[in-house]
């Protein structure tokens, strides 16, 4: 068990703690293993993984699904009774396992197999278990006490981003074993990142086809610079692995054609910052910069301008998105100001004289973004927009499609529309270009710039 233990933190490094915990629970088949574990944690911290290399590991049968797949629960008892008996459905004709239409059927089909095969030890794990809540009422409260309802000692683990107390609406809910997955921090995410190496050479080989001799202690010196740029905007371990390896490409440019070489880091440094900051304006879209020239870069499809025109959004969804972004970087306390038209007079202070010396890294546009709520997103939305629109469900696709092209970002239960809070994820330089096609004077509506 020690080996095993071993090989876990070397191959899910920054999680030692998390690991030695489920590994306490599920290591030891002559001791009972606890009937719900419930994992929370953000984006890419490796919840997922963490629990699947284990129970690979540790040898454990076990049946592991995504409940966005598995969106009803037949699919999910047919899937769950599928993967646990080892059944594969022919694709010609796709019959189960057992047919299961509801809970009680599939107790009964877990009772009737678990008399051909012995499930002790077994684990059920549900990844995006908040999920459940939008399904039948039942199956979140069975799930959770699986093991007394079936009479077999098996295991669930639910893995989610939320926190569980958004699940105490439910009734007959008993409070599980809880493990949090906080996010990286920078050196986790340069430990992490590094093991990537191998790849990155190999992207550089293909590219160039030319191989570059350099070491781990080079890498780590690229992943800084990269991070310095990045870590500040991304937390995401998939986004930030995607975006280091492209940019590597360019970084190792200058070494190719023998412009430099592996020891002038502050010429390769120099050489990569327009690249970085031009990936960092369009992340999360996985629009590629890092085989562009600088004369390209700044006409491309990273620049600031093309891949704002390029998404070509809708009318409203312009205005949303331009709302978003103004309700990140102001403060709620003036938006009576900025988008009423008779808020009463307003007397000038000292903080507002203040204002026009105030440096750029004390301005709202460089600090980052706020998170913000729905309806505060929909007042200035109204507010800015000249004619008048109702209500619909067209606007809360639009709000969905912005989420889903990663501009927006919810940071809140996603469960529930009315407690929503959302991030704008785009920089001034991408909201200045979406504005300008709508003809919208976004600095007149800016905290920052309204005094000049």
């Amino acid at each position: 068990m020690d080996q095993t233990l071993s090989l876990l933190h070397q191959t899910l490094p920054c999680r030692a703690t998390q690991i030695d915990h489920l590994h306490n629970l599920f290591a030891y088949k002559d001791e009972p293993h606890p009937e719900t574990v419930y994992i929370q944690g953000g984006p890419s911290t490796g919840k997922s993984i963490v629990v699947t290399t284990l129970l690979e590991k540790l040898e454990l049968k076990h049946a592991i699904l995504n409940l966005v797949e598995c969106y009803t629960a037949k699919i999910l008892f047919e899937t769950i009774l599928n993967k646990l008996s080892g059944h594969r459905m022919d694709p010609k004709n796709p019959v189960p396992y057992a047919k299961c239409e509801n809970m009680m059927d599939f107790l009964q089909h877990l009772k009737n197999y678990s008399l051909e095969d012995d499930l002790t030890g077994s684990v059920i794990v549900l990844d995006k278990a908040e999920e459940l809540r939008n399904m039948e009422f039942n199956l979140l409260p069975a799930f959770m006490r699986l093991k007394e309802l079936s009479g077999i000692p098996i295991s669930v683990i639910l893995i989610s981003e939320l926190v569980f107390q958004k699940f105490l609406s439910k009734a007959n809910i008993v409070d599980p074993m809880k493990i949090d997955f906080p996010q990286y921090n920078k050196d986790e995410l340069l430990e992490i990142l590094s093991m990537d190496i191998e790849n990155a050479r190999r992207i550089v080989e293909n590219e160039y086809e030319h191989s570059i001799d350099f070491d781990l202690e080079f890498y780590k010196n690229y992943l800084n610079v990269f991070l310095s740029v990045f870590y500040r905007a991304c937390r995401d371990l998939s986004e930030l692995k995607y975006m280091s390896r492209i940019n590597f490409v360019k970084y190792c440019q200058p070494i190719i054609t023998g412009q430099n070489t592996v020891e002038d880091q502050m010429a390769l440094w120099k050489n990569v910052a327009p690249t970085l900051k031009s990936s960092l304006a369009v992340l999360y879209l996985r629009i590629d910069t890092s085989n562009q020239t600088d004369q390209v870069v700044k006409h491309s499809v990273g620049s600031k301008e093309t891949s704002a025109q390029s998404l070509e959004l809708p009318f409203y969804a312009k205005y949303l998105l331009i709302a978003a972004y103004l309700a990140s970087y102001n403060s709620a306390k003036d938006d009576k100001r900025l988008f009423m038209k008779f808020h009463g007079k307003k007397m000038k202070k000292l903080k507002d004289v203040k204002m026009k010396s105030k440096v750029s890294e004390q301005l709202n546009t460089q600090l980052g973004p706020k998170p913000f709520a729905f309806d505060r997103l929909l007042a200035i939305f109204y507010s800015i927009l000249d004619e008048k629109v109702g209500f619909n469900n067209n606007l809360l696709v639009q709000v969905s499609s912005l989420v889903e092209l990663r501009l927006l970002s919810s940071v809140s239960d996603n469960c529930f529309l009315d407690g929503q809070k959302y991030k704008c994820n785009v920089n001034f330089d991408f909201i200045q270009e979406i504005s300008r096609t709508v003809r919208f004077n976004i600095r007149k509506y800016l905290s920052d710039f309204s005094h000049i």
